[in-house]
């Protein structure tokens, strides 16, 4: 049953007892330990703190006999003062013993503790009126009767009966703290006793696991590191032999796997090698071929690049022109469009020119109608002044004077008026031409508007034609670039060819190491891998 047993399990339960075992021999050392505490602490709290009131009220009480004593000498020497004052310090300390013992009082008891506090608390009812009252009395001046056997009689009684209880309370103190201190002592004696036992306990179950652990696990796994010894010096021949169906069993059955799939995968790794080795003097023929020929790609590649960066050059050359050409065309095309400006600038003062013209032949023909409205006027002048006979010569030799005037106006005016008519025509004429040159200017402007609408796109046709060229140009560069790269591989695909076929002869050599059946391999089917 152990053989078989689970290595985990037998782990656990061993864990588990011994765990067991040491919280079983803590719990009984913290009982002894907290029960012992515990007495302690009754103790300390019964015969220390809850004592020391009852041992104030018994010193207060001494106090007072002592100054009530003082006050009572005093006042039979007569001395009132002091008699006064050592009452009033008497009467002072039966409030502190009154307040003292009530503390005490209101606080728990063990055993007869209660009882004897209420047989103290009764004798003190007594006992300390009588003290304030004889106090009083001193305080008043007069005895009330503090020396008298009766009252000393009576204080005495009370005395020895108040004695008696506190001495009742300190007896029974020490008795419970006695029993207190046996009862620890033995419950510390049963703690150690019980965590011996189980301190052995758990030693023993320590023992019995170490040997548990020792035949079942540490035995098989130095059996399983022999047997991985043999594999790793190569030795695939020896056959694993599982004795147990645990955790050991699973892990030399998992060894014995191991050393068949080993096997399998050492003969398959030497034919492997062979077909590298075919394998890689086949990449390195291809890649010798493939680097020549990308030698020779490369090479094109190079005068094609250096002809499209000639083509570039001369295209980029040629949209400058164009850019050239374009911006001429735009200063023609300013400059006839300001002659066009001026032509019509000049039509419209012709224009203007021959209105004046007409206006001018107008005024002439006003002025040649008031030369002959004047001739007839100076014809009538000098037919009344022949009328008139001697009288009217005078006016008659202003008269044809006027006349002559009139007529010589008036062959002014037509002459004038010849010139103005004349130059209303020529006027007209250069109008006609003036016209016609505005008109051909226009027509030179549409034209050269229209030279330079072609020579723009013929530019952005240049610089696309630039720019599509530059691109090829970066694409031949990029393409001659990954040439070269290509070539680098080719070479470093050639050194790796080389380096594969060198490594697979190492590989041959290492796996030589290794001894299989090669029958026993062949045939053995593939495993299955371990879940």
């Amino acid at each position: 049953m152990l053989k078989n047993m689970m290595v985990r399990t037998g782990m656990m339960l061993v864990l588990g007892l011994f765990f067991a075992a040491i919280l079983l021999a803590i719990g009984f050392a913290w009982r002894g330990a907290g029960q012992a505490n515990t007495g302690f602490e009754s103790l300390y709290s019964m015969a220390v703190k809850r004592a020391d009131p009852l041992h104030a009220v018994r010193e207060g009480l001494l106090e007072n006999r002592l100054r009530m004593a003082l006050a009572h000498r005093d006042y039979l020497r007569g001395e009132a003062e002091k008699s006064r004052a050592n009452a009033k310090l008497a009467d002072a300390v039966l409030d502190q013993v009154e307040n003292t013992f009530r503390q005490f009082h209101a606080e728990p008891k063990l055993g007869d503790g209660q009882r004897l506090s209420n047989d103290i608390s009764q004798a003190l009812g007594a006992y300390i009126p009588m003290l304030r009252q004889a106090a009083q009395g001193f305080m008043s001046g007069s005895d009330s009767e503090y020396g008298s056997p009766a009252m000393l009689a009576e204080r005495n009684i009370l005395v020895d009966k108040m004695e008696k209880l506190f001495t009742d309370y300190y007896e029974l103190t020490h008795r419970i703290y006695g029993s207190m201190m046996t009862e620890a002592a033995q419950q510390k004696t049963f703690a150690d006793v019980g965590a011996i036992v189980l301190l052995l306990l758990a030693g023993a179950l320590v023992l019995a696991g170490w040997l548990y652990i020792a035949r079942i696990v540490l035995r098989p796994l130095e059996q399983a590191g022999q047997e991985l010894g043999l594999v790793a010096a190569g030795d695939l021949t020896h056959r694993v032999e599982v004795g147990s169906h645990n955790e050991i069993g699973k892990l030399f059955t998992a060894i014995r796997r191991m050393q068949e799939s080993l096997s399998q995968v050492v003969m398959q790794v030497r034919q492997g090698v062979d077909e590298i080795n075919t394998g890689s003097t086949e990449i390195a023929q291809g890649n010798t071929d493939l680097s020549s020929r990308t030698e020779e790609q490369a090479a094109s590649l190079e005068e094609t690049a250096a002809s499209m960066e000639q083509l570039a050059s001369t295209v980029k050359q040629n949209a400058d022109n164009a850019r050239q050409a374009d911006q001429l065309a735009g200063t023609s095309m300013g400059v006839a469009q300001r002659g066009g400006v001026v032509v019509s600038e000049v039509v419209t003062t012709m224009h203007a020119i021959s209105g004046s013209s007409h206006k001018i032949a107008e005024i002439v023909n006003v002025i040649d109608g008031i030369a002959f409205q004047t001739n007839i006027l100076a014809l009538n002048a000098a037919v009344e002044a022949a009328r008139a006979g001697e009288q009217g010569k005078g006016f008659a030799v202003v008269a044809g004077e006027v006349r002559t005037l009139a007529q010589r106006s008036a062959q002014a005016a037509r002459e004038i008026k010849t010139l103005i008519e004349d130059s209303v025509n020529k006027v007209q004429a250069g109008s006609r031409q003036v016209e016609l040159a505005g008109e051909t200017m226009k027509e030179i402007v549409d034209s050269v508007q229209r030279v330079t609408d072609i020579m723009g796109e013929i530019s952005a046709a240049s610089q696309e034609q630039s720019s599509g060229i530059e691109q090829v140009n970066r694409a031949v560069a990029q393409m001659d670039e990954v040439t070269q790269q290509n070539a680098a591989l080719v070479e470093e695909a050639a050194a790796a060819a080389s380096s594969l076929e060198s490594q697979a002869q190492q590989l041959r050599q290492a796996v030589s190491v290794f001894k299989v059946s090669s029958r026993e391999v062949i045939e053995m089917p593939a495993v299955r891998a371990l879940t």
